[in-house]
């Protein structure tokens, strides 16, 4: 059948959303399964999810030290031969720590999993943390972070999320130079035997894993290798006063960071959803409003965006962008200039068509096969919430209204909540 090119496809708006099919169960331990099993390559993802993540460690560093550390040598094998079993098979092993758990995933041929499996079991229950290895890795990390620290964005960014949450909570409690130096071998051997455990701990299956992968799990993972239970995983709990005006100055910086933002609440909030697609339209996508006035129109920055960052207790809207010192006012006027006009006047219904179209396309594009599927229920458990979760968005996405949208904007866009954060001249 020919096709003729000068017709353009027919444009179809997105009436129905559906995920893809997830089956739960339990291996012999308690560990919680969620698999989904879709695609048409023999190629499977695991997700191991622990209750290791930054809120359970009694010190910065230690949660993701002691999760990249894992993969560095064991009882069995040192790291390099973890490293090219794990290449034999043209598999890949990832590790990243995040604030309530610490994740390490496979990704593996499904032929190949009983292999795998047993390399990735060998890693999971048996690291040796060597103290070169630890040196190694904080090192690196430390070398970053006098990198970063040096960025009037990262400097800002500190600043804004120690003055919501207070210093001493894992929200806001960044790393300090002198925290390289507190990271022990015995902490890191504590924190695992403590925190890589079967309580408290999810896998999540996508791809096509076979079907002797819950038999597999269980060889590997059923068994009860520790009965400890989960480290404690605290809510945000500042007692210090909120300062709505800061600035840090940096006398160097040839630009200002600016972050200005509110306190929000998490995903399960009645107002989330509306708060998600407001924001889009603030500054969530390259067409957002604050793009169009403060880059494309005054050319004051080359980026500006606002984005909505979720906890498992909390949540804040935060409105990000670097601009030259001599341009910082103007840009901070717009910015809550914008804001203004969100609150007085109604959003065109042109306008609104688009952003629900652009977050319509995007929710579909973000779970696009079983993978990118798998990346997004993740989140959902990182934060203790069902996928339906998922159809309740698009249902609102769908339905809002350009009224609902002011009415969001006139209960949390009001200009003296909002803290304003300066780093740099």
């Amino acid at each position: 059948m020919s096709i003729n090119r000068n017709t353009a496809p027919e444009f179809k708006n997105i009436t129905s959303f559906d995920l893809l099919p997830i089956e739960t169960f339990e291996l012999n331990n308690g560990i919680k399964v969620h698999l989904m099993q879709a695609g048409s390559q023999e190629v499977a993802k695991l997700d191991f999810l622990f209750p290791a993540g930054s809120v359970h460690a009694s010190k910065p560093l230690l949660a993701s030290i002691t999760n990249k550390a894992l993969t560095e040598g064991t009882k069995n094998m040192p790291g390099a031969e973890v490293s090219e079993k794990i290449d034999f098979f043209g598999a890949f092993i990832g590790q990243q720590a995040s604030f309530h758990h610490a994740v390490v995933t496979l990704v593996s041929l499904s032929h190949f999993l009983p292999q795998t499996l047993e390399i990735l079991e060998d890693v999971i229950k048996n690291p040796v943390f060597d103290q070169k290895e630890i040196d190694t890795l904080i090192s690196n990390r430390k070398q970053e972070y006098l990198i970063e620290s040096d960025k009037v964005k990262t400097i800002a960014t500190r600043a804004f999320t120690q003055n919501l949450y207070g210093k001493n909570h894992p929200y806001g409690n960044f790393v300090t130079l002198n925290d390289f130096e507190n990271i022990t071998q015995d902490d890191v051997i504590d924190f695992h035997q403590n925190g890589y455990i079967p309580q408290g701990t999810h896998i999540i299956i996508s791809g096509q894993p076979g079907r002797n992968i819950k038999e597999l799990l269980n060889k590997h993972f059923g068994q009860q290798w520790s009965d400890k239970a989960p480290l404690s995983n605290p809510g945000p709990d500042n007692k210090e006063e909120i300062k709505h005006q800061i600035f840090i100055e940096k006398a160097d910086a040839v630009q200002s960071a600016i972050k200005i933002g509110i306190p929000l609440f998490d995903k399960q909030h009645p107002d989330f959803h509306g708060m998600q697609i407001l924001n889009t339209i603030l500054g969530g996508f390259f067409g957002s409003r604050l793009m169009t006035n403060i880059r494309e129109e005054k050319g004051l920055t080359y980026s500006i965006s606002s984005f909505i960052m979720t906890y498992k207790h909390a949540g804040f809207l935060v409105i990000g962008s670097d601009v030259k010192a001599e341009n910082r006012d103007i840009a901070v006027n717009e910015i809550f200039n914008e804001l203004r006009l969100l609150r007085d006047e109604k959003i065109p219904e042109q306008e609104l068509e688009m952003v629900r179209n652009f977050l319509l396309g995007d929710m579909v594009r973000n779970f696009d096969g079983p993978f990118a599927t798998s990346d997004n229920y993740r989140g959902l458990i990182d934060l203790d919430i069902t996928p339906d979760y998922f159809h309740e968005f698009f249902q609102v996405l769908s339905t809002i209204t350009a009224d609902d949208l002011q009415c969001l904007a006139q209960k949390y866009f009001k200009e003296e909540d909002f803290i304003s954060v300066i780093a740099g001249q």
